[in-house]
This record gives C-alpha cells, structure tokens and sequence, in this order.
C-alpha cells in the first residue's frame, strides 16, 4: 500500500538513505562528504537549510568508481544509478534511490533519492581547463535540450518559444532514432575523466552548470560536522569549496528566495 509523504517524511527517508550511504562507505573505505546546499546546512543550520528538500553529497573520482562498483551488490532496496552503469538513466550525476518509494519531482517519476557528486581532476594548464569547461558546456546545452523536450515548456518571446520547441521536437525525434537518452549525460562523465590518470594541483565538478575548480587541498582530509542531530564527514577545505561556489554563503538569501527547489509528489510502500 502506498502512503502519500509530506515534506518531513520526504527528508526522513533522505536522511535513511544517507545514513545507508555513510555506513557503506565506513564499511568500504570510501570517502565521501556532505555538498552543495546541505554542505551549507550543516555549517549555517547544522541540519537542513529551512527551506531545502533534497540531500546531496560529493567524492572524488576514485571513491565514486569504487562506490559505483560495489554499492549494487550488496544492496537490494538501495540502488545507485549513473548513465554509466544504467541504459535508462538519463541524469547526469549519480543518484542512490530508495526502492520502496516513489517521487514525482519536476514532472520526473523516480525514486526518493540522495545525489552524489563526482568532482575530477581539472588540468593545470588553464587553457586545457577552459577547454574542458567549452566541452562540458557543449554537452550541457544539449543534454538540457533532450531533458527539455521530456519535461518543460520554453519561455520568453514567440520566437523564443518556436525556437526552442522546434529544437526539442528535432531531438526527441533525434533522440528516438538514433541517440539514446543518456547519450550527453555520458559523455559529460567522459569529459570529466579527462585527467583521472595525472597527477593535478586541482579538482572540480564537470558535470553540473556551474564552473567550479578548487584546489586539491580542500579534499585533502575530512572534519565532523552535524547534521540533523549526527556526526558527518565534510571536507577540510568546505570554506573555499562554498565561497566557490555560492560566495558569503553564511549570509541569508532575501526572503523571496527563500523557496524549495523541486515541487514534488513523495510516496512509499509501507
């Protein structure tokens, strides 16, 4: 029987399946680290940002592979899904889901789940790295596109709207005839791997819409932080890390920011 999840039960489960994903990774030696907004959460809030809905987590490319690899075969209503290790899967970062449950978020049917975040190698050489970003951003544009055409209806003016529809009918057609789904999402985590095989000064997250490169040293060792009542690990350098990527983030949002990411439906199988 299905139960319909409020706002709390949604974080619950989220929580569940991080403590699910933090005993796994004690237990296989990989490291991981709270991220993004509930990076934040944990130094401003020590526990969700008031208004936040989601979890979200990062490592880097060897823990993710090794995490990859492993964290299917011993567990059953917990899965991890990549678009490298699922065909179907058509988002670009990885995602553990709760089996159990069902999400309707953003027009998407999916599970409850826990993104993580794979940060890589970034070249030295600065123009290597703004090759890599022209990449990304190439990929990124039609990823969004085929994501677009499944999910959400352009905005701005008519030539806008009759642009942009006639772009996303070409790539679902595209996508139906030739391209399978994930095929972007791939080569984003392609380009990402770039330099995994050489020894970098700095690391940074490829596969998201933002440019971010931190040095190495900011992953280089983990500290406790709380979260919702529990110890976790963050990362030594989480203070460039956030400046990064959201500048005085110890400074409150206007209120009118002050909004949820995702609508969403939650449900699970009790």
């Amino acid at each position: 029987m299905m139960k319909q999840l409020d706002l709390e039960g949604l974080k619950r489960i989220e929580l569940e399946i991080l403590d699910v994903v933090v005993k796994f990774c004690d237990e296989h030696e990989i490291n991981y680290c709270l991220g993004g907004g509930t990076l934040i959460g944990a130094i401003r809030h020590k526990g969700f940002i008031p208004w936040d809905d989601d979890i979200d987590l990062m490592m880097l490319r060897p823990d993710y592979d090794k995490f990859t690899e492993l964290f299917n075969k011993y567990n059953t209503r917990y899965r991890f899904n990549t678009p490298e290790n699922d065909p179907e899967y058509k988002r670009y970062c990885g995602r553990v889901l709760d089996t159990k449950t069902i999400l309707y978020d953003d027009k998407w049917k999916s599970n409850i789940y826990v993104d993580i975040f794979c940060w890589d190698n970034a070249p030295n050489d600065d123009k290597a790295l703004k090759r890599m970003f022209c990449c990304k951003k190439f990929y990124w544009y039609f990823y969004r596109l085929q994501f677009r055409a499944i999910t959400s209806v352009p905005k701005g003016n008519i030539l806008r709207k009759v642009s942009v529809l006639f772009l996303c009918m070409f790539m679902k057609i595209l996508t139906f005839l030739v391209i399978p789904e994930n095929y972007f999402a791939k080569k984003m985590n392609s380009n990402a791997r770039k330099y995994m095989h050489e020894d970098t000064k700095r690391v940074g997250n490829f596969l998201g819409i933002q440019q971010i490169v931190v040095s190495r040293k900011a992953f280089d060792s983990f500290i406790d932080a709380e979260f919702e009542g529990k110890i976790y690990n963050i990362p030594v350098g989480y203070d460039e890390i956030l400046r990064t990527l959201y500048g005085d983030y110890m400074q409150l949002p206007p209120e009118e920011d002050r909004v949820a990411h995702h609508e969403f439906k939650a449900y699970i199988n009790e």
